[in-house]
């Protein structure tokens, strides 16, 4: 009983103000996870479920902590509109056959749904390896997320692996993405990129099947989306992109 009583304490950070923790709640996913070879890589957990900030000994400390199943979520609003996103952190990526940069210590793969105020689900937008899918006017946000790699599809577009597990949003703890912007000064994040004239943080440390950075994974901020004309991190930073709407909240423009 005290194990769902815990589910139920949705988090929240000064910054996030009740209206938006409601919202993240209102819209919060299904998420199917499919499971692989490794069932304990293929839980989606807090960044510090170890017990630390420390990137470089999360594969290490993989099968020595439990994983509270946690989501975190973000909310930016413009003058129509709220962009929810929702990020999903693994202490491992991997595959059967693993090799450099394929398979890499860390994982953290999102999802974004876009509002029309006050409260109509226009879009949901989802991330794997890079390629955005999107689903005009879904009926509710249920996502897949691949064994492995944890790529994100829209689950109305996707196949179920043969092997899967069903996450309701009271079955795991949506915290707030604040936890993590706080520590981008900190030793938790290595190297910088330049948007719009500041300074982010660039990936996640992590040393283990890495090669010159490349593999490492890489905060909202930070996210690409290849075949598309959207700069490194501009799906995330700058939703609004082409359009004359302005931001009303926004707390990832100063960093």
């Amino acid at each position: 009983m005290a194990k769902f009583i815990l589910l139920f304490l949705w988090s929240s950070l000064a910054w996030a103000q009740p209206q938006y923790l409601e919202l993240a709640k209102k819209f919060a996913p299904i998420v199917t996870q499919g499971i692989g070879s490794e069932p304990v890589a293929d839980e989606f957990t807090r960044v510090d479920y170890d017990g630390d900030w420390i990137a470089e000994n999360n594969w290490e400390n993989l099968k020595k902590f439990p994983h509270p199943p946690t989501v975190y979520w973000s909310v930016i609003e413009s003058e129509k509109h709220f962009f929810i996103t929702y990020s999903f952190f693994f202490p491992r990526d991997y595959s059967g056959l693993c090799f450099w940069v394929h398979c890499h210590e860390n994982d953290f793969e999102g999802m974004r749904v876009v509002i029309e105020k006050p409260d109509t689900l226009l879009r949901l937008e989802a991330l794997a390896h890079n390629r955005l899918s999107t689903q005009e006017k879904p009926n509710g946000v249920h996502v897949m997320i691949e064994s492995q790699g944890h790529g994100i599809h829209p689950a109305q577009q996707s196949h179920f692996e043969a092997n899967h597990k069903t996450y309701v949003p009271f079955q795991y703890e949506l915290r707030s993405l604040d936890e993590i912007w706080e520590q981008r000064k900190s030793n938790l994040f290595a190297g910088q990129f330049k948007f719009k004239d500041q300074q982010y943080p660039a990936h996640f440390g992590g040393s283990k099947w890495i090669l010159f950075g490349m593999g490492s994974a890489k905060p909202p901020w930070s996210w690409e989306v290849w075949g598309s004309n959207w700069a490194k991190g501009e799906w995330f930073l700058d939703p609004l992109k082409g359009t004359e709407e302005k931001y009303l909240f926004h707390p990832y423009q100063k960093p």
